[in-house]
């Protein structure tokens, strides 16, 4: 009897010495796991962005060959969408007392001496002059009115293309205004356009057809230039040119 009270007891302190020594090791085990540290919320938002934030990249210009093969696609639609007879009109239109002006001294050419280049930039700021004032800037018109200039422009109609691409008139036209889109849908002013014909009798333009529906149609052309304004055919301009020569360009 007493050898089993004896047993119990072992037994029973046996057990209670093991649940101590369980209750002190998961008490170190918890010492040794990390305690979590608090972060503000606000700040776990904010640095995912910090980090993936990259400093944006500078745009890319086009190049030259880029823009003319997006204004290239522009002509194409431009005439598929309003037909292969589509003729370009000047956006603005003169009043009476606008259309008084025109008469100035002509200077007679210096054929010994090489043309004056012109640019469309130069034009639309006489253009802007003459609609504020309603007169052309004289000093501009003494120094350039019959004189001889070279001007790079796109070729653009100024009457329905025949079948064989012969014609007397066309527009030479500000090629950034071409290239910025449809032409028929925005028309460009009259800074954006030179009226280019030639004397009667002369031989008269010709391009290939196929070139002015397709693409924007690149010419160098040397020639007489005129102020007006001044109306032909129906067609009212600001500025002309009297063609001498003409070269295709693209």
């Amino acid at each position: 009897m007493k050898k089993n009270v004896l047993l119990c007891l072992v037994i029973v302190f046996s057990l209670l010495s093991c649940s101590k020594e369980a209750a002190t090791e998961s008490r170190k085990t918890a010492w040794k796991q990390p305690v979590p540290i608090k972060t503000d919320n606000r700040e776990a938002v904010k640095s995912p962005e910090k980090r993936n934030e990259n400093p944006a990249e500078p745009k890319k210009e086009k190049t030259k060959d880029e823009k003319l093969k997006e204004a290239n696609e522009s002509v194409s639609d431009s005439f598929r969408q309003h037909g292969q007879g589509s003729v370009l009109h000047p956006l603005d239109k003169l009043n009476k007392n606008e259309m008084t002006h025109g008469k100035y001294v002509i200077n007679e050419p210096n054929y010994d001496m090489p043309p004056r280049p012109i640019e469309f930039k130069s034009l639309k700021k006489v253009y802007t002059y003459f609609r504020l004032r309603e007169k052309l800037p004289q000093e501009v018109v003494e120094s350039l009115n019959g004189s001889l200039v070279m001007m790079v422009g796109a070729v653009m109609p100024f009457e329905k293309i025949p079948e064989d691409g012969k014609f007397s008139t066309f527009w030479l036209s500000n090629p950034a205004i071409v290239m910025k889109g449809c032409v028929f849908c925005n028309p460009p002013t009259m800074g954006d356009i030179v009226y280019a014909y030639k004397n009667a009798g002369e031989k008269p333009f010709e391009f290939e057809r196929e070139k002015l529906f397709k693409q924007v149609l690149l010419v160098s052309v040397t020639g007489r230039f005129f102020f007006g304004p001044d109306t032909i055919n129906g067609q009212t301009f600001l500025n002309s040119i009297l063609v001498e020569k003409i070269e295709v360009l693209n």
